[in-house]
């Protein structure tokens, strides 16, 4: 990594007061124009832990969207000191576990569509075994003389029309407004 260079101090070196060195850790991280950034990671973790959870990982792209995912994290509790990322976390999940539980039912609902269509194509097709045009009987061709019945299966519960309507029209289930959430903070400029 190298330091703040030509272009003057780092974030955190600028934080610190102290000139930014070549080899500084942080400076790839927390380039000078990304203060704010600094500022508020600096109030929720401190430079110390900072430097600990970023070195923790072993791959510099895992730094990278460890700096990103704490930058993300501190800008919450920045607007949210109450709750920070939390409310927005639980959220997604909620949303998630919704358009999932949607997705089993459409997916239910198609292997039923499908279903019902071979079905109805089998019944419809003559059978080789069969004197019936429709093929349901079977007694006169050598057959056990049972009749059979082509019925569909019993149909499931679809989704609430009010949680497929939002998830067709790509608006979240849990929107902005509802339960007081903020909308989520600027994403740090990607380097």
């Amino acid at each position: 990594m190298t330091g703040g260079g030509s272009g003057g101090a780092c974030a955190v070196c600028k934080h610190q007061r102290r000139k930014c060195e070549p080899n500084c850790e942080l400076a790839a991280y927390f380039p000078a124009h990304r203060m704010n950034d600094f500022r508020a990671l600096h109030l929720v973790f401190g430079v110390a832990n900072l430097t600990k959870l970023i070195k923790a990982n072993a791959t510099e792209a895992a730094r990278r969207r460890a700096a990103e995912t704490l930058t993300w994290e501190a800008r919450w509790r920045e607007r949210d000191p109450s709750e920070g990322c939390y409310r927005e976390v639980s959220c997604l999940r909620r949303d998630n576990a919704v358009l999932r539980a949607e997705n089993t039912a459409l997916r239910r609902q198609l292997a039923e569509q499908q279903q019902l269509l071979l079905w109805s194509r089998a019944a419809a097709a003559p059978s080789a075994n069969s004197n019936m045009a429709g093929g349901c009987y079977n007694g006169n061709a050598g057959g056990n003389g049972l009749v059979v019945a082509v019925r569909p299966p019993p149909h499931a519960p679809a989704a609430p029309a009010a949680q497929t309507m939002l998830a067709y029209r790509g608006v979240s289930v849990c929107p902005a407004t509802a339960n007081g959430r903020k909308s989520a903070p600027d994403a740090p400029p990607s380097p």
